[in-house]
């Protein structure tokens, strides 16, 4: 397996320091997060991390320009968490998958052949969208896609 590039490492990083003494790639530590909930400032910072604001605000289920309304709710909902966190440990498999950000992101926003011609970005907001593009991204890391 290709090593982590300094650039997929750091993102990863710096996503677990929005939650401290949790790693969100664990499903034990997911679990943990979604029950304590994300606060509006952590939904704020993650949006900034990962320069993704369309592709975070659609997969809480609010418009994009709404965001600021959820940056100071003092906990997001159960299962606006569990979307979030979801969306956000698919965006980190694609960045370790790709070892850049950059990559990561025109992947996300691409039409994906293997998903019938889909934009991931356009899918991630739904439970069946996010198993669509894990199962995809399953095969990328087994190397069965090119």
């Amino acid at each position: 397996m290709i090593a982590k590039t300094m650039e997929a490492q750091s993102i990863l990083e710096l996503i677990n320091d929005i939650f401290p003494g949790y790693d969100i790639m664990s499903p034990t530590d997911y679990s943990a997060i979604v029950r304590s909930g994300i606060t509006g400032e952590k939904l704020k910072a993650i949006i900034q991390l990962t320069g993704e604001k369309d592709l975070i605000a659609r997969a809480i289920g609010i418009n994009s320009s709404q965001l600021y309304k959820s940056y100071h709710a003092k906990r997001l909902p159960s299962q606006v968490t569990a979307d979030l966190v979801e969306t956000l440990r698919v965006f980190v498999r694609v960045v370790n998958i790709y070892n850049s950000v950059s990559l990561a992101k025109e992947w996300i926003h691409s039409q994906i052949p293997a998903l019938g011609g889909q934009v991931p970005a356009n899918i991630l907001h739904t439970t069946d969208g996010r198993a669509d593009v894990e199962q995809i991204l399953r095969k990328l890391e087994l190397g069965d896609y090119a």
